[in-house]
């Protein structure tokens, strides 16, 4: 039994410092979270009410995100058991709603013949990686598929652009470890460095539809 922990342990550390030196390949800077203990159950921080357990940085704080990649090796040796937090708002952002709507918006993107970049897969949420935006460029995409369509913005789409993060697969978090519901693909672009994203544009409409009729209707 210790055995297969502690091999498990092993595979999971190895697991967690190729996924780091994968980003920093891409030029994703990141930055160790806190982690989350499975055993005890609560977050690493300390803090009985943490509203993301494991998911959010500590020391070093999010600004030390980092792409270089001998920077992140030297962190992830000090913590092997961290999680993967990514700075947003740079390199990449996200979209990300309750995992009904997700995987809806997933089949529904794809009957409507609409690419998708990577997909973060969490307990309770999925988080769909796109192209940095521009506040007012979200602003009208939401004016024109929120406010215009239903009076309102779903309460349970969220943002992670400038000064956001997002914790990234593998990591370990309260209710299980993070995967890839897409797993990121070549962008054809040598120049790219990283994976292929789509223009937020690409994807609001169908986010925000599916998180509109998942709501409860008051």
């Amino acid at each position: 039994m210790l055995r297969e922990i502690l091999g498990r342990r092993r595979r999971e550390r190895t697991a967690l410092m190729s996924a780091v030196l994968t980003c920093a390949r891409w030029r994703w800077p990141v930055v160790p979270g806190v982690g989350y203990d499975r055993w005890s159950g609560v977050c690493r921080c300390g803090a009985t009410d943490c509203r993301v357990p494991g998911a959010h940085p500590g020391e070093p704080p999010l600004l030390a995100a980092t792409c270089d990649e001998r920077m992140a090796r030297w962190w992830w040796q000090q913590s092997p058991d961290a999680s993967v937090i990514l700075a947003t708002g740079g390199r990449v952002a996200a979209l990300s709603v309750p995992s009904e709507a997700g995987a809806r918006s997933l089949d529904q993107l794809a009957r409507l013949g609409v690419r998708t970049g990577p997909v973060v897969a969490a307990p309770g949420r999925y988080a769909f990686l796109v192209e940095p935006y521009e506040l007012g460029e979200l602003g009208d995409l939401l004016d024109r598929y929120g406010l215009d369509r239903y009076g309102t913005v779903p309460s349970t789409l969220r943002f992670h652009g400038d000064g956001g993060y997002l914790a990234l697969p593998p990591s370990r978090v309260q209710g299980g470890q993070l995967r890839w519901a897409r797993p990121p693909a070549p962008s054809g672009d040598p120049t790219a460095g990283g994976p292929w994203l789509p223009a937020v544009a690409d994807l609001v409409r169908t986010l925000v539809d599916t998180c509109q009729h998942a709501e409860p209707r008051a």
